[in-house]
């Protein structure tokens, strides 16, 4: 299984049946600036699990924790 990272301008266009089956428009996730969306499937392979964890790791996909 891989991810991979798409334009937001396609989060309804595209074909959520190469992702695991419980993916779709309202439940992948999104980038905090709403401008991309990460799926995922067995025949996707942009990325590996652990690349799109230093991915979502970053202020791109995840809020800064407040102190």
């Amino acid at each position: 299984m891989a991810y991979d990272i798409r334009p937001i301008a396609e989060l309804n266009t595209f074909d959520y049946s190469l992702c695991n089956g419980f993916q779709n428009a309202e439940t992948v996730r999104k980038s905090i600036d709403g401008t991309l969306f990460i799926v995922e499937g067995e025949t996707i392979n942009a990325y590996t699990h652990e690349q799109m964890l230093e991915i979502v790791s970053t202020s791109a996909w995840s809020a800064p924790t407040p102190f």
